[in-house]
């Protein structure tokens, strides 16, 4: 079966934000919380939010 259309994007995007890199979430529309109640992810490096959005997606796809 083919889809046509957009392709799908995951919930957790990397990208640049005012300083440094973000993990973005599309469903909150805002910077990822890393736990709930605790910080958001943003001001980091490239290789810190690519690495932190896989972190978030293995553990919300598991939930």
């Amino acid at each position: 079966m083919e889809i046509i259309g957009r392709p799908m994007r995951g919930r957790f995007l990397v990208r640049q934000g005012g300083k440094g890199w973000m993990v973005y979430d599309t469903e909150l529309k805002g910077p990822a919380q890393i736990e709930k109640n605790g910080a958001f992810a943003e001001k980091l490096t490239k290789e810190e939010a690519e690495a932190l959005a896989k972190r978030l997606a293995t553990r919300k796809a598991g939930s």
